[in-house]
């Protein structure tokens, strides 16, 4: 996120006013003041598409330890199936 920092300091992004969290919605309000800016959602979607890349990393690697797990129980079993004479 350091590089969205970054972007955010050089274009002098103002961060928008407080809304209450007691506004009431009037007939004469403009939808639009209702919704969040749309640099929020650049930032939101921007940080999900980093977050979802290591996820993905992070995935791979979990599949590759799983599939190592599953190798060596495989070899465990096989052993004490073989020996029946040790079982106490």
């Amino acid at each position: 996120m350091k590089t969205l920092k970054l972007v955010q300091e050089s274009k002098g992004v103002k961060s928008p006013a407080k809304t209450p969290k007691n506004r009431t919605i009037k007939a004469d309000d403009d939808l639009i003041d209702l919704f969040p800016l749309p640099r929020y959602f650049q930032v939101h979607f921007q940080h999900v598409h980093e977050n979802t890349q290591d996820l993905q990393v992070e995935l791979v690697q979990l599949k590759d330890y799983v599939a190592k797990v599953d190798q060596k129980l495989e070899r465990l079993m096989a052993m004490l199936s073989r020996s029946p004479e040790h079982v106490l």
